[in-house]
């Protein structure tokens, strides 16, 4: 895709998305603080990961009311790895005045927090049973999000916390952290993952594609094409495209580059749909934009 288009792609999500935007990356921050001390310690990889989160944000981070959260927390850490168990609690209850609401509803707004939770539980690059624990606590708490995919997704992956207990093996935690790992990479201090990846990801459909008479609906950004293009390529094969995602749709195509103004994770709500639908018995199968270019016959990007 020419530099240009691309660049102008993102003006206009920044143009019109632009409060959406903001509003998810203060939830997701939010949600990023609590789960740093969500097992109520705190290590100095942990506290550099906050840092590198805040100079990567500076107009939205340094700034209140994070400032002032920070400075809160500074307060609750007081030197010590393990921190007052009330001080937390008054900690996560302040958090919870600055959720952002201008554009998401609360149920939105509580999943970005939970994307951001996961990202600093990880943030260190190590997952322990008892964040484990906290994680499996924090979700019993907010069992009103059942209803989310990716809440779904991140409570059945904590079945043997709550199956096993005391009993919890390391092959059980590091299954765990594999499934967070699609979410957030603990790598790079728990950054939120915007990119698909399609590896021992059971969402993704792994059979042979067809295309002529399917009918295809394509979500987020790619570094390829415009949707125009998508959409000739499409009809080009003997294909259909639509825009509006449906219980007659053949294949969801996930574009590579994502989309920052999802309303969170890395899927979006045409995702949300499609494996809502997939649970009512409609054939929708959902790939990635590789997956497309494969079947068509273009080559992959390096």
């Amino acid at each position: 895709m020419d530099k240009k288009i691309e660049n102008l792609d993102e003006e206009l999500i920044n143009r019109f998305m632009g409060t959406a935007i903001i509003d998810k990356e203060i939830n997701n921050f939010l949600g990023f603080l609590e789960g740093i001390i969500l097992d109520h310690t705190i290590n100095k990889k942990e506290i550099y990961a906050l840092q590198v989160w805040m100079k990567r944000n500076p107009e939205i981070y340094c700034q209140y009311p994070f400032d002032h959260l920070i400075h809160l927390l500074g307060q609750t850490v007081i030197g010590s790895q393990k921190l007052d168990e009330e001080k937390c609690k008054q900690f996560v209850e302040v958090i919870k005045i600055f959720i952002s609401g201008k554009f998401y509803s609360k149920n939105t707004r509580d999943v970005q927090r939970l994307h951001g939770l996961l990202a600093g539980v990880v943030c260190d690059g190590t997952l322990s049973i008892d964040e484990a624990k906290a994680l499996n606590t924090w979700m019993k708490e907010h069992d009103y999000l059942e209803d989310d995919v990716f809440f779904q997704e991140v409570y059945t992956s904590l079945r043997p916390v709550r199956t096993k207990q005391d009993d919890l093996t390391d092959f059980d935690i590091q299954a765990l952290f594999k499934q967070i790992k699609r979410y957030v990479d603990p790598d790079d201090h728990g950054t939120l993952r915007t990119k698909i990846e399609t590896i021992d990801n059971p969402d993704f459909f792994k059979g042979q594609l067809l295309i002529e008479n399917a009918l295809y609906c394509f979500t987020g950004t790619s570094s390829r094409f415009k949707k125009k293009d998508w959409k000739a390529l499409i009809e080009n094969n003997g294909g259909k495209f639509i825009d509006d995602m449906t219980t007659t749709v053949n294949y969801l195509v996930i574009c590579n580059k994502g989309n920052k103004a999802w309303a969170h994770v890395s899927y979006g709500r045409k995702f949300e749909e499609a494996k809502k639908w997939q649970q009512q018995g409609h054939d929708i199968k959902i790939i990635t934009e590789d997956d497309f270019i494969q079947a068509i016959g273009l080559p992959i990007e390096n």
